[in-house]
């Protein structure tokens, strides 16, 4: 969101060299100065000095759950807040953002955030977010929605690796799906998504940074498609067609050889498996591939319980965080700290409606409730601090 910091006077243009300007008349000409207009003296007197606004973008973390029927069980508070230049390094202004409920145990799970986050550098967030155990859930813009880049063979779609020769409608699928305008054209497309299922590489193994060793769909006793890259004996069995667990390969889709073949296959079509580094694409890459039934349940969940929180900062009208005048002074400290007054009301105010709809009366304050009870713990738990790892702080202003 983006913060009013107030008004100031737009200052004149600067002195600039004056360039030639060639006419291709007549000789001599090409160096003559353009005739100076002059304004009358009413036009400057009615002409007022022009305004212009600066802001300041805020950054600030909201409690969410990837799924909707959750969203409730908590009250909508701000977590964390950081203001910063608009524009400039969204990934360190976000782990700052995030970092005082991490650091409590608050955060686990899912991370998400606007379309703009994929603009951030991967060594400052979508690595950082790996090494804390959170997985992403991303949106992109529309010409990045399907084919988001290649990995020694592998072909990234939305957010996950598939193999390299998976057909055309099913890589563009996640296009066709924003293009629709009817809902016959919406299911179908959400139909060719969920087909890229059968192509999707398999990951065998995990490593600690992000690090993913995967195989062919077509190799494995759980093969989900038959390849002519990789032929497979066929042993002369009795397939009991009433058995709706069996799956022969030949019910399986096939992979046709294309018209033009390359003369060497990539590296996923030769070997058992890839190992797929984490700093890899980082920026795409993603837990649920996008717009299949889980990213959506996440996505929706998370963000309209992150636009609910906003909204709770800027619809009062006493202590609204979009008004300029309730934060006159100027400069980012002060900003900052005036914002965190607002932000601590407004979080007051979010648990006491959230107390008063579940019907839940507070506790008061007594001498009693303080004191320690028998085989409760006496100190709070030990924080887990971010990793120590220095990213690029933003441009001072």
């Amino acid at each position: 969101m983006y913060v009013k910091g107030g008004t100031q006077k737009k200052s004149g243009p600067r002195g600039k060299a004056a360039a030639s300007t060639n006419t291709g008349t007549r000789r001599g000409t090409a160096n003559k100065p353009l005739p100076r207009k002059t304004k009358s003296g009413q036009e400057k007197k009615g002409k007022a000095p022009e305004k212009r606004e600066f802001r300041y973008a805020m950054m600030a973390a909201f409690p969410g759950h990837g799924h909707g029927e959750l969203a409730g069980a908590y009250p909508a508070v701000c977590l964390g807040m950081i203001l910063h230049t608009p524009g400039t390094d969204p990934g360190p202004a976000a782990l700052r953002a995030i970092q005082p409920a991490f650091e409590r145990g608050l955060i686990r799970g899912l991370f998400c955030a606007d379309r703009g986050i994929t603009q951030a550098k991967p060594h400052n967030l979508h690595l950082q977010l790996l090494k804390l155990g959170l997985n992403a859930v991303k949106h992109y813009n529309d010409d990045k929605v399907d084919r988001q880049g290649e990995f020694r063979g592998l072909q990234l779609v939305g957010g996950e690796f598939y193999c390299p020769l998976m057909p055309t409608p099913l890589i563009t699928a996640g296009a066709t799906y924003i293009d629709s305008r009817t809902d016959e054209d919406r299911a179908h497309a959400l139909n060719l998504i969920q087909s890229r299922k059968d192509y999707q590489t398999k990951i065998k193994e995990y490593g600690p940074t992000g690090d993913q060793r995967r195989q062919c769909p077509a190799l494995g006793s759980h093969a989900t498609v038959t390849c002519y890259r990789r032929p497979q004996p066929r042993p002369s069995t009795v397939v009991d067609l009433d058995a709706p667990t069996v799956r022969t390969p030949a019910a399986l889709p096939t992979i046709p050889r294309p018209k033009r073949d390359l003369p060497v296959h990539p590296d996923i079509c030769r070997g058992k498996s890839i190992t797929v580094p984490g700093a890899v694409l980082a920026k795409w890459r993603q837990k649920y591939p996008l717009f299949t039934p889980l990213w959506q349940e996440a996505w929706s969940g998370l963000r309209s319980q992150n636009e609910g929180g906003n909204g709770n900062l800027k619809k009062s009208a006493l202590d609204s965080i979009d008004n300029p005048q309730l934060r006159l002074p100027h400069g980012r400290v002060a900003q900052t700290l005036l914002n965190a007054v607002i932000i601590f009301v407004a979080n007051l105010r979010a648990i006491r409606r959230f107390l008063r709809d579940q019907g839940i009366q507070p506790r008061k304050a007594s001498t009693q409730s303080a004191v320690t009870q028998p085989g409760e713990p006496s100190d709070p738990p030990l924080a887990r601090p971010l990793p120590t790892e220095q990213v690029e702080p933003p441009p001072r202003e």
